[in-house]
């Protein structure tokens, strides 16, 4: 006999009625909707993932295999929760490159190739005016270019 997921060992010490609100609200959510059960359970195994939590995730990965997640979608799905972990890093590492002085312009170095391109004789360094845009609209930008005409 399989042994029962610690949230659900721990609904049931809690009591018959938390225990039994739980499970429903896991019912009512991961019913299909907009999304289906297999989506869903990308995405729980992606959140596990992303919080780091190795018995959910072997879990959350178990039943995305249950609803017909391959195991591509399944690495595709740790991959995106990889990144919006990394992401999230970098998002509080920034902190480190904001001294909270006013007029403060953020440096960077471009890659080794605009550097010599331009005959840069500075130190190298370039200062942002404005603060720099996520990731996501540089994909979305290049993605918006790349596809067909209708």
């Amino acid at each position: 006999m399989e042994e029962k997921a610690r949230p659900n060992r721990f609904t049931e010490v809690l009591g018959e009625d938390v225990d039994s609100a739980f499970k429903k609200l896991a019912s009512e959510i991961l019913k299909d909707g907009a999304l289906t059960l297999k989506e869903k359970s990308l995405i729980a195994l992606a959140c596990a993932v992303a919080v780091k939590c190795d018995p959910c995730t072997r879990a959350h990965k178990k039943q995305a295999l249950k609803t017909g997640a391959t195991q591509e979608e399944i690495m595709e799905a740790a991959a995106v929760a990889g990144l919006v972990r990394m992401g999230s890093g970098f998002n509080t590492a920034y902190a480190l490159l904001d001294d909270h002085e006013p007029g403060n312009k953020l440096r960077f170095k471009p890659p080794v190739n605009e550097i010599t391109k331009n005959n840069d004789k500075s130190d190298g360094f370039k200062t942002l005016e404005r603060e720099p845009d996520g990731y996501l609209n540089s994909i979305l930008e290049k993605g918006s270019s790349n596809e067909n005409p209708k």
